[in-house]
């Protein structure tokens, strides 16, 4: 069994994923990701994940954390291309960058290739993909620093 994050809060666990308030102020929404999942449970997830950001009404930065580095990035199933734009038209205001953590560099690589050949570019601004969950936070810190600056 993984070791799961400890968190603040679980909003929902299913089997092949946890959705959290990584930290008491609710700043971190956590998606971990621990095994195959597949477009429906994405389809019915990220609502209601998106739904408990906006509820928030403050910033909130947005971790999802893939536990095995062999997991696929994208859910299983058919309709990969047509369903990441419906996923990534799902948007609340309010979310101010998206973390991608998987441990491999292929991942990255491979979504900035489609993003730019499928026109995704100016909605992968907020989008950012990491090796290690302390990156992710580390970014996330120096995002919050800089928005107070200016």
């Amino acid at each position: 069994m993984t070791q799961l994050l400890t968190v603040d809060q679980v909003l929902q666990e299913e089997k092949s994923y946890r959705v959290s308030w990584y930290d008491a102020a609710h700043t971190i929404m956590l998606m971990e990701i621990f095994g195959p999942w597949t477009w429906e449970e994405a389809f019915n997830a990220i609502p209601k994940f998106n739904n408990w950001i906006v509820a928030e009404g403050h910033p909130v930065y947005t971790i999802y954390h893939y536990y095995n580095a062999n997991a696929s990035f994208f859910p299983k199933g058919i309709g990969g291309l047509g369903n990441l734009r419906k996923l990534l038209e799902i948007d609340a205001p309010n979310e101010q960058l998206i973390f991608f953590v998987k441990p491999d560099s292929v991942t990255g690589r491979l979504i900035s290739i489609v993003t730019t050949a499928y026109g995704f570019s100016h909605v992968m601004k907020k989008y950012r993909f990491v090796n290690a969950f302390d990156e992710a936070l580390a970014q996330i810190e120096q995002h919050k620093q800089a928005a107070k600056t200016s």
